[in-house]
């Protein structure tokens, strides 16, 4: 049984932060950051975003191993907000920022394509709108991660339903997962891309994803100590410069760092608990706000573009939230058997995670 109260909805936070911290060295032109020469902020935040999430997905799909209810309560937790960005920056963005008069930014053969983030097919451009940028044509780029995301839940419910979802199914496939990574993705693998998605970040965040899964299904946090928090990021620390080895390391330090965090306790987190979970909303408005932002004021100062896009990302998170996730999440099925017994708040992940809330982890 974990703690009502933990830490996983401010890790998911800061890991969206962290993802809007990285893009702003791209958009504002300045030398990209790196964290301890293993990866870039943004990477790590993904990272992050996985970890819990294949962690707590798991736990979910065990607690009710229905296809449909886990389907259905998947496309909730994503679809609904999703498909809000994606219209906002069509319809009110992109009409105010196009260089094309109003009537040629509609018709546009360009301009109904963009359509296809809703279903988890990444489109970045629409017509003349950021065609002068530094990150040129994008407009929401953070969204390459969801099909990613909605691609490990498959896996999950694969394993369920064939394997019985395992704990040595888990390893196995994790297996496959890091040996592809290893001796295909490593060796210069060419990008392939399937459903406007590059194949090798399939791998390449997958693998976390799947370590978080092990750690759900071996109950790895019975494991969890300060102690050994500290010597992993001491072990990660010595070990940066050794790339690759650093980065198989981290496959298992970063996991076990981020879950004993994630499901301890702390004031700020039972805060950010209570006045909702925004990390998804963050995550998904970010990238077009940061654009924008830059696009209005081209002038602005580095210090100053951060504070505004992260205050004006933070408010779009909480309204994404109060206003539109937790209200179709009513709607999520539910399970009989489980009467008297309170469902965790849903919260994000890419991208898409869950929330320990009480002892039943499902959302």
């Amino acid at each position: 049984m974990q703690h009502k109260d933990n830490n996983l909805n401010l890790l998911r936070l800061i890991a969206a932060l962290m993802v809007l911290y990285a893009h702003s060295f791209a958009f504002y032109g300045n030398p990209p950051a790196g964290f301890l020469g293993l990866a870039s902020y943004g990477g790590l935040g993904i990272e992050i975003f996985f970890i819990i999430s294949g962690y707590l997905i798991v736990k979910s799909w065990d607690f009710t191993p229905s296809a449909a209810n886990f389907l259905i309560k998947r496309s909730l937790r994503i679809f609904p907000a999703l498909i809000v960005v994606v219209l906002i920056c069509m319809f009110i963005l992109g009409p105010m920022f196009t260089t094309l008069t109003i009537s040629e930014y509609f018709a546009h053969p360009q301009f109904w394509p963009y359509l296809k983030n809703i279903i988890l097919n990444p489109v970045f451009y629409l017509p003349g709108v950021l065609e002068h940028a530094r990150v040129a044509n994008a407009v929401n780029g953070s969204l390459w991660s969801l099909p990613v995301e909605f691609f490990m839940y498959l896996v999950v419910m694969a394993l369920g339903l064939l394997f019985r979802s395992g704990r040595w199914v888990y390893v196995a496939a994790t297996t496959v997962f890091a040996l592809t990574v290893i001796f295909w993705v490593w060796r210069d693998a060419p990008m392939k891309v399937v459903y406007g998605t590059d194949v090798r970040q399939v791998f390449l965040t997958g693998i976390y994803f799947m370590m978080g899964a092990c750690f759900a299904k071996w109950r790895l946090e019975r494991w969890f100590s300060l102690s050994g928090v500290c010597v992993l990021i001491f072990a990660t620390i010595l070990l940066a410069p050794y790339a690759p080895i650093s980065k198989v390391v981290l496959w298992f330090t970063l996991p076990y760092v981020v879950l004993a965090y994630g499901l301890s306790s702390s004031r700020l987190g039972s805060w950010i608990n209570r006045v909702g979970d925004c990390s998804y909303g963050v995550y998904i408005y970010a990238f077009p706000v940061q654009q924008f932002v830059l696009l209005k004021f081209p002038e602005i100062s580095y210090p100053m573009y951060l504070f505004v896009t992260v205050a004006i990302t933070l408010v779009l998170g909480y309204a994404s939230w109060h206003l539109v996730e937790k209200r179709v999440l009513k709607f999520k099925p539910k399970d009989k058997s489980r009467a008297g017994i309170e469902g965790a708040k849903p919260v994000f992940v890419p991208e898409a995670g869950e929330n320990l809330k009480s002892m039943s982890p499902d959302r």
